[in-house]
């Protein structure tokens, strides 16, 4: 039997090691940068950018203004819309078309802890008009969380938690993967979406969870996100049983 070198020993432990390391630094880049991290202060700071799959003109941006007015959590005073976006005079004009009529409104998030997202998507909604995406931005950790009026027993849980990973395996381009785990917390009627690292300068479309909610057939109350020097997972729970005890039914 012939045994490898010490040479080829050598280099396969070092090509392993780096293999090792570029993976690590692939899935967790946030533990290599953490001092820039910690030091880096987003620009504009943290935000929620709108995008309306419809808005084509200043009546429109003054209509999600209205819409908006009084919502907790964001300064609509530094909000900012489309740099150049024609006026509802011209918008009138017979002949007047454009290739894209989808525009996004960016909302600098002045009160994180008073931001409900359910109460953004309503007021939209309540005016006529709906965000086809929800993008959060300038907060590296984060999480959401989504209460429910329903969740009665162990198989509401069990459904969420199965088929929210079924969304995610099954998303066409990308959505809910940047959701690293989602746990269903029953006695507090609560759905908990942990999210992966967020770079500076990219955003997480927070709508996808709350129309993956929807997708399953559950309307959360409100949609709050949630930050933590250290968040850690809580861990897993046995289904909550029939008779809500956790245990077996009578007569088991």
């Amino acid at each position: 039997m012939k045994f490898a070198s010490v040479k080829v020993i050598l280099i396969m432990t070092a090509l392993t090691i780096l293999g090792l390391y570029a993976l690590d630094y692939w899935k967790n880049p946030q533990l290599w940068h953490r001092g820039a991290v910690a030091m880096e202060s987003p620009e504009g700071g943290p935000r929620l950018i709108l995008w309306m799959n419809h808005l084509c003109c200043t009546g429109c941006l003054d209509d999600v203004r209205k819409a908006l007015a009084g919502t907790p959590g964001v300064d609509l005073e530094k909000a900012t819309g489309p740099k150049e976006l024609l006026t509802q005079a011209a918008a009138n004009m017979e002949n007047a078309t454009l290739p894209d009529y989808g525009n996004a409104v960016t909302l600098p998030i002045s009160e994180l802890d008073k931001l409900d997202l359910v109460k953004v998507d309503r007021a939209l909604r309540d005016k006529g008009f709906v965000a086809g995406r929800m993008e959060l931005s300038g907060i590296p950790h984060f999480r959401l969380e989504a209460a429910l009026d329903h969740l009665c027993c162990g198989m509401c849980d069990r459904s969420i938690s199965e088929r929210m990973s079924f969304l995610k395996a099954k998303g066409q381009g990308g959505q809910l993967k940047w959701i690293e785990s989602v746990s269903v917390q029953h006695e507090k009627k609560t759905v908990v979406a942990y999210a992966r690292f967020l770079e500076a300068g990219k955003t997480d479309d927070v709508a996808e969870f709350l129309s993956g909610l929807n997708f399953l057939g559950f309307e959360p109350q409100s949609l709050r996100i949630e930050t933590a020097e250290h968040m850690e997972h809580p861990p897993l729970q046995a289904p909550v049983a029939p008779n809500g005890t956790g245990g077996q039914g009578p007569g088991d």
